[in-house]
């Protein structure tokens, strides 16, 4: 597994926060898809109290998911300024 860390040039702060963003969204959007997998296996076997837990987990995955793709989908200042000019 390739380790994306030693790409990232330790004193370019934003790109280290983006980094670390796309990291966090990318991890909990991997949880909230296993949870929604497992949430459905346990329903199909009948087991409602485990599907709700899942359910559960899963939204809170999306959650996460959101919070960490927010800090992703901010435009820098400087690249708003030139867009309008």
């Amino acid at each position: 597994m390739v380790n994306l860390d030693d790409y990232i040039d330790d004193e370019d702060e934003d790109g280290a926060a983006d980094f670390d963003a796309l990291k966090d969204s990318l991890k909990a959007l991997a949880d909230a898809v296993a949870s929604t997998n497992l949430a459905v296996m346990l329903a199909a076997q009948g087991d409602a109290a485990g599907a709700t837990q899942r359910v559960q987990a899963s939204v809170a995955a999306l959650t996460r998911f959101q919070a960490a793709y927010a800090v992703l989908d901010e435009a820098p200042e400087g690249d708003e300024a030139e867009e309008e000019g």
